[in-house]
């Protein structure tokens, strides 16, 4: 029986979020303590995070092995040999501007391996609404069923579009935001990529190179199982990816096919 399911990572997620929520658009979370394991700066809101989600698993007696943004790779308990992938803060600069637009990522998997990832979670840390999903089983919003938009024409469809840090990759996105209805830029991959799962949002698109396999891992399943797309661009390898090294990709995450089609003709 895996001791790494969904309601731990339900349980993590809503601990996460007891934690932040008093430093949210805080000075003091945002202060600088670090680097972590992705080279990124580390903020006082996401080592506090992290902490908690160490302090449950030990407290628990739960054996993984954990993937942090901050801590890196962890063998946590005595016979770690399931995989718990998390970005405790996604969306950081959100989180301590006050900016409503924050998540904590959570997924789980069986082995080393991307396509492994069995159940997930994304928490939004303003508000609590909490998405979920398991392999097979649908994905949900606070408990209700939730599914894509089904949009199929990008000239209707509402896109976000993260370009930030990389103006050389602006000329590549552009006909996407010419062709789109509306387009939209909110600075947390996971939670974005749920409101797509949720018809919330139409697509989201990333062609940085910039975002890690822990950013999307359970925004991932979470989107397949509400019916939508995502995919990797620039690889072939797509499913084949080991969660443990540092990678980073381009991605496009979409309501439906067609949708998905009609953009990655367009880069």
């Amino acid at each position: 029986m895996n001791q790494i399911n969904l309601d731990v990572l339900m349980e993590i997620s809503k601990i996460i979020y007891r934690t932040v929520h008093p430093f949210l658009g805080s000075r003091e979370g945002g202060k600088a303590v670090g680097i972590g394991f992705g080279g990124d700066l580390t903020r006082f809101i996401d080592q506090i995070a992290e902490k908690a989600v160490v302090e449950y698993l030990k407290e628990k007696g739960l054996s993984c092995i954990l993937i942090g943004e901050e801590g890196g790779v962890q063998k946590i308990g005595e016979n770690p040999e399931e995989y718990l992938i998390v970005d405790a803060v996604d969306g950081t600069t959100n989180a301590v501007r006050g900016i409503n637009f924050s998540s904590a990522s959570l997924a789980a998997a069986s082995k080393d391996s991307l396509e492994d990832v069995e159940a997930a979670a994304v928490i939004n840390l303003f508000d609590g609404e909490l998405y979920v999903a398991e392999k097979d089983k649908g994905a949900r919003l606070d408990g209700k069923k939730i599914t894509t938009s089904k949009a199929s024409e990008l000239k209707n469809s509402i896109v976000s579009i993260d370009v930030s840090s990389t103006p050389e990759r602006l000329n590549r996105v552009i006909p996407v935001m010419k062709t789109a209805r509306r387009v939209r830029s909110l600075g947390a991959a996971s939670l974005e990529i749920c409101h797509v799962a949720s018809g919330a949002l139409d697509a989201y698109v990333d062609l940085r190179g910039k975002i890690r396999t822990l950013d999307f891992a359970a925004a991932m399943l979470i989107l397949r199982e509400s019916g939508g797309v995502f995919s990797l661009l620039d690889t072939d390898e797509q499913m084949e990816i080991p969660l443990t090294e540092l990678r980073r990709f381009s991605i496009v995450a979409t309501a439906s096919e067609r949708l998905y089609s009609q953009i990655v003709s367009l880069i």
